[in-house]
């Protein structure tokens, strides 16, 4: 139900991600940041996403509370544009280019702007999956997952000295790798990856790739478990392990 009513009634945030097969819908408390629940719910046969999604928003467990804040992550690939270089008339174009052999329609093109990165992140979401979003929480707002993710990033590092930043969030089934240097970003890439071996081999051809200092450049690993940690520590000489609040 749209969100309204007395702003007291308003304790919970629903995220929704789009997945390649259904949706996960997650309610978290504003005032803990604690999980509260999570539904996946996987597209039925014959059934449209947007068809999966108006069936995961009645239910009563995920409609039957009052949301201040609902939001849709894309997580379809993405690319990224400088901000004082974007077109919104380019997006297609730009999006094309660089994910060559896909079609997208435009229509379901959107963007994202990260300020804390100076940079515009281009992104694709049924149009269909927003219209029956907006019917259910007209203030809802659609972000990329991944753009999302290197703005948390970048405001963590604010107010850092170092001079290089590598950042790994693990995903489901790939990793995000992330390098600031000085605070704007230098490189992002999501790699598609199961077991912790792969992901740790993306990780280091990163790292060699850019020439990056095995002593003195730092690692953060985001949603890590202790293996992954203790194989990657084999390598570098700096890494911590932290978590992203989405």
């Amino acid at each position: 139900m749209p969100v309204t009513g007395n702003k007291s009634l308003l304790n919970y945030s629903l995220s929704i991600r789009l997945c390649t097969d259904g949706f996960s819908f997650l309610v978290h408390s504003l005032g803990s940041g604690q999980l509260l629940l999570q539904e996946n719910l996987r597209c039925a046969e014959g059934e449209t996403m947007s068809e999966t999604l108006g069936r995961g928003l009645k239910l009563p467990r995920l409609g039957g509370r009052h949301y201040e804040r609902v939001v849709l992550y894309s997580t379809s690939p993405s690319t990224r544009v400088p901000l004082d270089e974007f077109r919104r008339e380019d997006m297609l174009a730009v999006y094309r280019l660089t994910f060559a052999g896909t079609a997208p329609r435009p229509e379901d093109m959107c963007f994202q702007v990260l300020p804390s990165l100076d940079v515009v992140e281009i992104f694709t979401l049924p149009s269909s999956v927003v219209e029956t979003l907006k019917e259910h929480y007209p203030s809802a707002m659609v972000q990329g997952l991944y753009g999302t993710m290197l703005s948390q990033v970048a405001e963590m590092q604010q107010g850092s000295t170092l001079p290089v930043s590598v950042h790994t969030i693990v995903l489901d089934g790939g990793v995000l790798i992330v390098v600031l240097r000085k605070g704007r970003l230098h490189f992002a890439n999501v790699f598609r990856a199961i077991g912790n071996a792969d992901k740790l081999y993306f990780l280091l051809y990163v790292w060699k790739t850019l020439s990056l200092d095995a002593w003195h450049d730092s690692c953060t690993l985001y949603g890590a478990d202790e293996d992954l940690y203790n194989d990657v520590c084999q390598y570098l000489a700096h890494v911590d392990m932290r978590e992203l609040g989405i």
